[in-house]
């Protein structure tokens, strides 16, 4: 998908027809998802939802991402600007999270319950999923797009072959490091999927998780909103590891009270507002790392360098999700029992708190290897003026 972005050329650009056109489409897809026909037998209903499953993961919902995300590098080539959109990304992102966790049972009962009121849910979401994505896709605009300059074997085709982008993308040491802190990213996230199993063993009661997702997601939210000035007065390297720092500390502190929930919740207060930095940073990261790419080889890869960094992302969350599954296996977790095992609680621990510490431990090592902030601005410079390539200033960054 972003190599067809990175070779799409129309008036509206290269990445926004692909959010434009995708986004009603998605709506309607999202609608169907959960009005299965009623006259479907049993077989035919699994293959209606497969069939509109598939059509949203793997076709529409990823064009639209890639090309969504690839907008950031498209918009600006401003590290400041590309901090502060991916500021604004996740806060709104995070406050999606919080209100669909929130709202969506609460509509549904409030619609009738049973089909009538997952209809009249699905067809808001639908709604609310559709129509800013169309706004965005015709409003935005692309003011830092990169134009062909390799030479060689390509020198008269338009088209830049999938196996050049492969090429220099997976040469460059910044790709790889980033395509392994995006992994990492998602591998910490297992508490996302064990906080059920926290409340209900840890602190027997389901609704505690409630307060532990609010606890992580709105400094989160607050803290995205001052991240931007902090990257601009630190640097986005430094900014990254200050907060890092704060969260390793933070899971520290969930350890040693692992099971007192005013200090697990004081944890995650703190963690949240440590991860922001990076959470801000992460898009622009990846978006710097493709102008880096460009300017040493001449090749465009603005669509392409999300859609693998997304790839890393969906990696490390299928990843996240396995490994939640086996350390509750290994720890001899039983559904439905109301007492689990030492081993079983230990997994659940595991998982919440000593999984993401070392996940952050391995972050904090990798983005030590990020030091590009100190040639950037020169290789912008040198792209605005049209030298990238052979014609690029080699010293800067061999």
């Amino acid at each position: 998908m972003g190599s067809i972005i990175d070779n799409t050329n129309t008036k509206m650009g290269k990445a926004k027809p692909w959010v434009f056109w995708t986004a009603p489409i998605l709506g309607i897809l999202t609608f169907m998802l959960f009005n299965v026909p009623d006259a479907f037998g049993y077989t035919a209903k699994i293959i209606y939802i497969f069939i509109v499953y598939f059509l949203i993961s793997v076709v529409f919902y990823t064009a639209n991402n890639v090309a969504y995300s690839s907008l950031i590098s498209f918009m600006s080539k401003d590290e400041k600007d590309r901090v502060s959109l991916g500021s604004i990304r996740f806060i709104f992102s995070n406050i999606s999270v919080l209100c669909i966790t929130t709202f969506t049972t609460f509509l549904v009962t409030s619609f009738g319950e049973n089909q009538q009121g997952w209809t009249y849910t699905a067809l808001i979401y639908a709604f609310l999923c559709a129509v800013p994505l169309l706004i965005t896709g015709y409003f935005v605009k692309e003011r830092n797009v990169a134009q062909k300059q390799h030479t060689k074997d390509h020198k008269t085709s338009n088209r830049v072959p999938f196996t050049l982008i492969l090429k220099v993308l997976v040469t460059e040491k910044y790709f790889i490091i980033t395509i392994i802190l995006y992994l990492l990213w998602y591998l910490r996230q297992t508490d996302n999927g064990m906080r059920i199993y926290y409340a209900t063993y840890i602190f027997d009661n389901a609704n505690v998780m409630a307060i532990l997702s609010v606890s992580t997601l709105l400094p989160t939210i607050l803290g995205l909103l001052i991240a931007p000035k902090f990257a601009e007065k630190v640097g986005i390297k430094q900014s990254i590891l200050i907060g890092l720092i704060i969260s390793i500390i933070s899971y520290v502190i969930m350890g040693i009270f692992s099971e007192n929930l005013t200090m697990l919740v004081i944890g995650l207060v703190i963690n949240g507002i440590g991860l922001v930095p990076f959470t801000a940073a992460l898009s622009g990261i990846v978006a710097d790392v493709g102008d880096i790419i460009y300017w040493k080889t001449g090749v465009p890869v603005q669509g392409s360098i999300f859609s693998l960094a997304s790839a890393g992302m969906k990696i490390g969350s299928g990843l996240q999700s396995a490994i939640v599954g086996w350390s509750l296996s290994l720890g001899g977790y039983v559904a439905g029992a109301s007492v689990q095992t030492e081993g079983t609680i230990f997994a659940i621990k595991s998982m919440q708190i000593y999984f993401p510490l070392f996940s952050v431990v391995l972050i904090c090592l990798f983005t030590l290897f990020l030091n590009y902030e100190k040639f950037i601005k020169q290789i912008k410079n040198q792209i605005r003026s049209n030298r990238v390539g052979e014609m690029r200033t080699k010293e800067i960054y061999k």
